[in-house]
């Protein structure tokens, strides 16, 4: 059996939110720095989801 311990309050401040501007720039480097995704392929990678049998849960 899990046991978890009480949380009262966040363990971390809040984090604010990424403006649009943020992510785009973030987006930029990210495809920048790995030159395997393309924007013409990056929706086309195949991470292997559609071969999972059983889906993830605790036991």
């Amino acid at each position: 059996m899990l046991k978890f311990r009480k949380v009262t309050e966040p363990p971390w401040p809040y984090q604010r939110k990424m403006s649009l501007r943020e992510y785009a720039e973030f987006s930029e480097f990210c495809l920048k720095n790995n030159p395997e995704i393309t924007p013409e392929n990056c929706m086309e990678r195949d991470s292997g989801e559609r071969d999972i049998q059983k889906p993830f849960h605790l036991e």
